[in-house]
């Protein structure tokens, strides 16, 4: 990646096609796709995590078991993501326990994101407008839980969190 051009070797670049003890770069990258795909709704991102996982589909049909984390790529991209969005400040308490209730659960496909007021959320509101939207509820961190980009109404407490999950 760092070459001129100008070099006379024949340059080789692999691309594993296995997850041993540390997954492929592969997998990592149809998984980030993904996740990507799930925060911003954009389907070009999610095609392009499809068309990663499809390079390997003859390994995985073949050899499923040598790809675990390809296959977890698989299933995020073929099912529906979940974003739950804590909009909140990190250091108060109350934005804790939710960070703490939702740490306590096995959440498969989804992800979490801290709508915090700060650049961050204006950067993935720039590209979500929904996230924009999501802050707190007079005065008190808030909980959105939604499923291909529908949400719930929000929640500011652990138990109605727990509720919804």
């Amino acid at each position: 990646f760092t070459v001129t051009g100008r070099d006379d070797d024949i340059l080789l670049r692999l691309k594993e096609d296995n997850d041993s003890a540390e997954p492929a770069a592969s997998s990592i990258a149809a998984l980030n796709l993904a996740r990507f795909a799930a925060i911003r709704n954009d389907r070009e991102l999610l095609a392009r995590g499809k068309k990663t996982v499809g390079a390997f589909a003859r390994q995985l049909a073949h050899f499923p078991s040598a790809l675990p984390q390809l296959l977890v790529a698989f299933d995020f991209l073929e099912r529906s993501p979940r974003q739950i969005v804590i909009a909140g400040n990190a250091r108060h308490q109350e934005t804790r326990e939710l960070l703490h209730e939702l740490r306590k659960h096995f959440l498969p496909r989804s992800v979490l994101l801290l709508a915090d007021g700060s650049n961050g959320q204006s950067f993935l509101a720039e590209r979500n407008d929904a996230i924009r939207a999501m802050t707190p509820i007079n005065g008190k961190p808030a909980a959105y839980i939604c499923e291909n980009f529908t949400c719930k109404a929000p929640v500011t407490d652990a138990k109605a969190l727990r509720n919804q999950l």
